[in-house]
């Protein structure tokens, strides 16, 4: 078995310009290495089996499946169940901190009506005094 010559262009193409892309984000500081790493197996693992489709039969062999798409797709779904695992995790530690520092921006205001009280309190009895 082995891959027609449109297929692997599209694949090449797509996989080409999908890690030129995730490379320019990252050098713009939009996205970190972890991030990289993980969205250019998006294009790495399908680039892989398309270019080498003895890989792939032989993937398919070792795991038990019939086709090797399906094991291309399995392991395509579990990288991303982990990216979306990761991105979870950092929303919530992002919420985590959004509710701290609305907390600290409370307690910082707080403080701050507190000694404007305090303040406007001193300047009228120095006024009733000069009196």
């Amino acid at each position: 078995m082995h891959s027609s010559l449109q297929t692997v262009v599209i694949v090449s193409i797509f996989a080409l310009c999908y890690l030129y892309f995730t490379a320019r984000e990252t050098a713009r500081q939009q996205l970190d290495i972890y991030d990289l790493i993980m969205l250019s197996t998006v294009a790495i693992i399908p680039s892989v089996f398309v270019l080498f489709p003895m890989f792939a039969e032989w993937t398919a062999i070792v795991s038990g499946v019939a086709f090797p798409f399906v094991v291309m797709f399995g392991i395509l779904f579990a990288i991303l169940f982990t990216f979306i695992h990761r991105l979870t995790a950092k929303i919530h530690r992002l919420e985590h901190n959004n509710r701290l520092l609305i907390q600290e921006v409370s307690i910082i205001k707080s403080e701050i009506v507190s000694a404007s009280k305090q303040i406007k309190g001193n300047n009228s009895e120095g006024r009733t005094s000069e009196k």
